[in-house]
């Protein structure tokens, strides 16, 4: 599947480091050479800069599958362009919106134009959060070169509109957030700013710390108000492009004689081999360091490829990773099960938690996610066992 991610958003760099790190690939587009720069370097994620009309981006589209718009909430034509383009090239389109936010006591207007018209009646400094694009509606206001302070990227098509613009030196700050609630006070007082202006940039806008720096400061909020749209959330999203892996099937076998070799004799190690003993393998233990448990073999030494003649299942748990990752690749050429104590992906069975009682062998395994949950569901189990051969326990804890 060919993905293409449009970002310049948080959203859209988030689900590209999520994509790389299931493995998979995804060309993502960014609008400018300073989109580039934030975009993290990411295996298997190639970047696209530059903007594209909805010709272009047709054209650029055709070899693609599915394509998620993650650009910002206020890109209304960048949207409109990837929509059409989708249509036109007949690949899957999914708008990814960011959460909005309920803010309560701004004064909601539905766009810069119409936030610039309600300054205009007001007296007092404001400052603007509202980006560069649309700055040339504010030069409506009286005296705006007095009154405006503008908040902006320090990117040089930023820095060049503000000049062009007519705003002084003085009152541009030219930064990149995301911003605290602190920084926005110092601001605020820096400015001496009796208005803010700002649109619902979500949680991952830093709306949450304007609002607050605001209320803080005694700065009455202008709010531009998201365009209606449909689309999905973040997390719907993800569970397109990264459905869940099937669960680990618990494959019961009989140990009884069966040769196991575990590679390492630390706190795993030990562990792993005293459970296979009490399902009546015949355990061989290969580290130069550590106590084998009574009952198994212990060669003190390192590792050798022969170690693996005869082998049912191995595993490989010593402190180093190429070690591991040797005998995780010879294993899987002798078709010999084998389970990487430090990494999943190196692993042809999960050892699981293991919980027995009352003749009953219970294995519990994850998807790796939660190492706590297992360990916390295994006592859980445990105990049921234990009141299944015993009976439950009454409060002072006798059966």
């Amino acid at each position: 599947m060919k993905q293409v991610i449009f970002s310049g958003t948080s959203e859209g760099r988030r689900l590209c480091e999520q994509l790389s790190r299931a493995g998979q690939e995804a060309v993502v587009c960014v609008a400018t050479e300073y989109g580039r720069q934030v975009m993290p370097q990411l295996p298997g994620i190639r970047v696209h800069t530059g903007r594209m009309d909805a010709a272009q981006m047709t054209e650029f589209l055709r070899d693609a599958q599915i394509v998620v718009d993650a650009t910002h909430p206020y890109a209304v034509q960048v949207s409109q362009n990837i929509r059409q383009a989708c249509k036109q090239a007949g690949c899957r389109y999914l708008r990814l919106l960011r959460p909005k936010t309920q803010v309560e006591g701004a004064v909601h207007v539905s766009d810069a134009q119409a936030a610039a018209a309600y300054l205009a009646h007001t007296q007092g400094t404001a400052l603007l959060t509202v980006g560069s694009k649309e700055l040339h509606w504010f030069t409506a206001v009286p005296e705006y070169a007095k009154r405006l302070w503008v908040r902006a990227l320090p990117a040089e098509a930023s820095i060049r509109i503000c000049k062009q613009l007519g705003f002084p030196e003085a009152h541009l700050i030219f930064m990149q957030g995301p911003f605290s609630e602190e920084m926005n006070c110092a601001l605020i007082h820096m400015s001496g700013a009796k208005w803010l202006v700002t649109k619902d940039t979500g949680d991952a806008g830093g709306l949450p710390e304007k609002l607050a720096a605001a209320r803080q400061c005694g700065c009455q909020v202008i709010l531009i108000d998201r365009p209606q749209e449909d689309g999905l959330t973040p997390e719907q999203v993800q569970r397109i492009l990264l459905p869940e892996k099937p669960m680990r099937f618990p494959l019961f076998v009989d140990l009884t004689g069966r040769k196991c070799l575990v590679v390492g004799c630390g706190k795993i190690g030990a562990h792993r081999a005293e459970i296979l003993l009490r399902y009546g393998a015949e355990v061989m233990v290969v580290a130069p360091e550590g106590e084998a448990p009574v009952g198994s073999v212990h060669h003190r030494r390192m590792f050798e490829p022969d170690d693996l003649d005869g082998v049912f299942l191995v595993t490989a748990a010593t402190n180093c990773r190429q070690i591991n990752h040797e005998i995780y690749l010879l294993c899987v050429q002798r078709d010999i099960f084998v389970s990487t104590a430090d990494k999943r992906e190196e692993c042809t069975f999960f050892f699981p938690a293991v919980r027995t009682g009352a003749n009953l062998s219970v294995g519990l395994v994850s998807d790796g996610s939660d190492h706590k949950k297992t360990a916390r569901v295994a006592r859980a189990i445990e105990q049921l066992l234990k009141e299944e051969l015993h009976g439950p326990s009454d409060p002072g804890g006798k059966p």
